[in-house]
């Protein structure tokens, strides 16, 4: 069955009318809607205009698309029209016209159209998971079933507002380290390439010994440019590219693992296409107008055979077996290790606080916090716990014997099961790890800033006293 965008008019009162029906063809829904009393003038499949829209240029299409922000403050809205007494469909047609995004324009209206339909307003929800993620469809559906759907789109509001504001402080606190290094990154190669082999070509006419950071600085300068390392670093690209372009992650027969469910697909399909695109240009310029093209083109086979390793790392990291790998030894780095478990931990009791309180049963919420968790180590220990009380164990326990979750966490959580509070419970931790992640953040923050300027000033000045100190000393031989 397709979906289909339609336009019509109203046999009844003449108005036109558009919408998205799903049907079997364009004749069914012509059929579908004339016993509707509608006329239909135009119908386009949804994939067909998607893929129109997709063809056309919009240098903006990024920014249209719909983040957490626009959401929260949606349904905030959404929130105060519901408490009004206004109808939902009406309210949620009123939305429709009030958000400014395109995308999020389309999806409410496929909501609307559904919900005129008879569809419950979660089940609406849940077809569209890329705007509405399961955490907010069932803490939905717990508000229908329960009928304070009003207080569960404001506590949804809070919490999505929460999250982003988290995710905020922590884009923000990684933004200037990020952009020094970059910056430094492009200053210290554009000196490496373009300046220091001109001053050093001066003192390659010289009789006489470099001092061991000078000789150290040209090595390194000519290593920049040098059309072996070219050829490593592009084929490495190339094979990169390739390899994640035209194989699956991983075939758990060749490397003993198990693969995870999203394995099935290609992985990082966007980035390999760059990878391929970029390593490939710049490849046939290097072949095209370079003199030592012979050792390039010799350095581009080793180079193509440590990009498919690369690759094959890359998948790996997809499987099931290799996220576990990756964020246990996230847990473990010094100084942001903690930091990375604040940050799940507060998220852990954050959600479940929410779907507590919205309704939502323990073991269902505990699903949907797995999936919700960002990292494999506690997605393990939240399953493992889920199982657990299945089999009529408290929530404490597991997370307790895990070792994962800090032991404060885990002696609120008993104490909220004893006492009836879980939710006021898992809300105090939420609040004290948030906190807890704002003060390291800014206190990493401090330190990174200083630290990211004295890297990259260091560098610049070692590159001017390697070049600087042999002329000094030939201008006292020279006396």
């Amino acid at each position: 069955m397709a979906v289909f965008q339609f336009r019509g008019v109203s046999a009844s009162t003449g108005k036109e009318v558009s919408g998205v029906r799903d049907a079997d063809n364009a004749k069914g829904l012509r059929v579908m809607l004339r016993r509707e009393g509608i006329v239909l003038t135009n119908a386009t499949e949804a994939r067909a205009a998607e893929a129109k829209r997709g063809r056309e240029l919009n240098l903006f299409a990024w920014f249209q698309k719909p983040n957490v922000s626009d959401v929260a403050v949606m349904t905030r809205q959404l929130a105060t029209l519901v408490r009004a007494g206004i109808p939902l469909t009406e309210a949620i047609a009123a939305l429709t016209d009030q958000v400014e995004k395109e995308e999020l324009k389309r999806v409410l209206a496929g909501v609307r159209d559904q919900l005129n339909q008879g569809t419950a307003f979660a089940t609406a929800l849940a077809e569209h998971p890329k705007v509405f993620p399961p955490l907010y469809v069932n803490m939905v559906a717990a508000g229908e079933a329960s009928g304070t759907l009003e207080s569960v789109l404001e506590r949804l509001a809070t919490f999505m507002d929460s999250q982003a504001k988290l995710r905020g402080k922590v884009s923000a606190a990684m933004a200037y380290p990020i952009l020094m290094l970059a910056i430094g990154s492009i200053l210290i190669t554009v000196l490496m390439i373009g300046v220091v082999p001109k001053v050093t070509a001066i003192f390659a006419s010289l009789d006489r010994a470099l001092p061991w950071y000078t000789s150290l600085l040209i090595f390194v300068s000519n290593s920049f440019a040098s059309p072996i390392s070219h050829g490593l670093l592009f084929g490495a690209m190339v094979g990169a590219g390739a390899y994640l372009l035209v194989h699956k992650p991983l075939e758990p027969m060749r490397l003993g693992v198990v693969a995870a469910p999203s394995a099935t697909k290609k992985p990082g399909k966007g980035g390999a296409s760059a990878l391929l695109a970029v390593g490939g240009f710049v490849a046939v310029l290097e072949l095209v107008f370079r003199a030592e093209s012979l050792k390039f083109l010799l350095a581009l086979l080793p180079g193509l055979l440590l990009g498919a390793a690369f690759g094959s790392f890359l998948a790996w990291l997809k499987t099931e077996k290799g996220r576990f790998a990756r964020d246990s030894l996230m847990l473990e780095l010094p100084i942001f290790g903690s930091l990375f478990q604040m940050i799940a931990v507060a998220r852990f009791a954050s959600t479940l606080a929410s779907l507590l309180a919205s309704g939502v049963q323990l073991l269902r919420a505990m699903d949907i916090v797995r999936a919700v968790i960002g990292n494999a180590a506690l997605e393990k220990v939240v399953e493992e716990a889920a199982t657990a009380i299945r089999e009529g164990e408290s929530i404490a326990e597991p997370l307790k014997r895990s070792k994962k979750f800090p032991p404060i966490v885990t002696h609120m959580i008993a104490v909220g099961e004893k006492s009836g509070q879980l939710e006021q419970m898992l809300e105090a931790v939420s609040s004290s790890y948030e906190s807890s992640v704002e003060i390291r953040i800014t206190a990493l923050t401090s330190i990174l800033e200083p630290l990211m300027i004295v890297i990259m000033g260091g560098a610049v000045g070692f590159i001017a006293f390697a070049i600087l100190m042999p002329l000094i000393q030939m201008n006292d031989f020279n006396q």
